[in-house]
């Protein structure tokens, strides 16, 4: 059969190109118009160019922002102020500028890496004035930081209660530190630094009577120390830590105290906790301490709703029950009888109070109304 074109289609001529391409014998490429090359060129170059500009632009650098200005200090006002001696309202002292006022929020860039422990504590600010000796001689930095309650302002004056101190009547707490005289009244925790003075902390402690002085009356301090035994209560021992309790965080927000029995210290605490669910999580969590590092001993019979006791070389031996919301724990390193006797004394003056609470609770019931407020254990 053949093609219209008069020879079969087999029997054309054909050659191969290097492409490996079988084409005609007499098959040209077809050229591109020039114009259209062109064209095809400058939107190359165009491209190209639009590549290398958009992968070489970089962004603008960065604005360092501007800090943020200190405010005047000197300004701001507290209730805090007018506990502060002005000009020579301090017998043997002068304030040498007007006193400054640093909110919470700013504590940090006055006290340094001190301002956390404060800030922990919740304080509102602190009012600060700086004295010189009118004899010519002593200096002194006089702080009053404020708080939103007692228990915290206890919280960071009694956590400075460290190595050799001597307590001063004054109320409601206060003693002399190395270089530093504090005092704690209600929701004021005051500092006083300084030295050089001719007749020693005597001219520290004149200040502070000022301050104290024109500071209102304020409760005593918190209820829950009610709970410890006060025959072998070490005075003026006692603590309040919002950040940990034998050196653990899990029982922080502890009020603490120290005992001596014959001789031999030990370490108490107690946590109100929340609600009681929190109270076993947190007693649980000291258990697996001592079951980690230590061991656990034989619990003491009828002691809370539960409890236990452990030993280890490093952490001591430990006593802890929980009743209801509160854990109470004790520590030290000699025999386990004398911490079961402190939680044991502990567990029967919590049972008092709540006792007492319940005899009042009735006594104000009306007639024929039944006490609901009567705690689980006791249900």
């Amino acid at each position: 059969m053949t093609e219209a074109f008069g020879a079969p289609a087999s029997s054309r001529p054909f050659r191969r190109h290097p492409a490996g391409e079988r084409r005609c014998a007499g098959w040209k490429p077809a050229e591109r118009p020039p114009g259209r090359r062109r064209s095809n060129i400058v939107l190359a170059a165009l491209c190209l160019a639009l590549v290398v500009a958009c992968g070489d632009r970089t962004p603008p650098p960065a604005v360092p922002k501007a800090p943020e200005p200190e405010p005047n200090y000197a300004a701001i006002d507290s209730p805090s102020l007018q506990f502060l001696p002005r000009h020579e309202e301090a017998p043997g002292w002068r304030l040498d500028e007007d006193p400054l006022v640093v909110p919470g929020d700013r504590i940090g860039s006055y006290l340094g890496g001190e301002g956390a422990s404060f800030v922990r504590y919740e304080v509102i600010d602190v009012a600060s004035g700086k004295y010189s000796g009118t004899s010519g001689r002593g200096f002194a930095t006089l702080e009053i930081f404020r708080f939103p309650d007692f228990v915290k302002a206890f919280g960071a004056y009694s956590m400075r209660k460290q190595g050799p101190i001597q307590f001063l009547p004054i109320e409601n707490e206060a003693f002399l530190g190395k270089h530093s005289l504090h005092l704690w009244r209600g929701p004021f925790y005051v500092r006083i630094t300084g030295g050089d003075t001719p007749d020693g902390f005597a001219a520290l402690q004149r200040l502070a009577n000022v301050v104290a002085e024109r500071m209102p009356p304020a409760p005593g301090k918190p209820a829950v120390f009610n709970f410890f035994p006060v025959d072998t209560r070490v005075p003026n021992s006692e603590r309040f830590s919002a950040e940990q309790g034998f050196g653990q965080t899990f029982l922080g927000n502890s009020f603490q105290a120290t005992f001596n029995i014959g001789g031999d210290p030990m370490e108490g605490l107690i946590i109100p906790a929340s609600n009681k669910a929190t109270a076993a999580q947190i007693i649980e969590a000291y258990r697996a301490l001592y079951t980690r590092n230590g061991k656990l001993t034989d619990p003491i019979p009828n002691l809370g709703e539960e409890n236990f006791t452990a030993e280890d070389k490093y952490l001591g031996r430990a006593v802890a029950f929980r009743l209801d919301r509160f854990v109470i724990a004790f520590n030290g390193f000699k025999e386990r009888q004398k911490l079961a006797d402190l939680a044991i004394a502990t567990d029967a003056r919590i049972l008092g109070s709540i006792r007492k609470q319940l005899v009042r609770a009735d006594d104000t019931s009306a007639p024929g109304e039944t006490n609901t407020n009567v705690p689980p254990w006791r249900r």
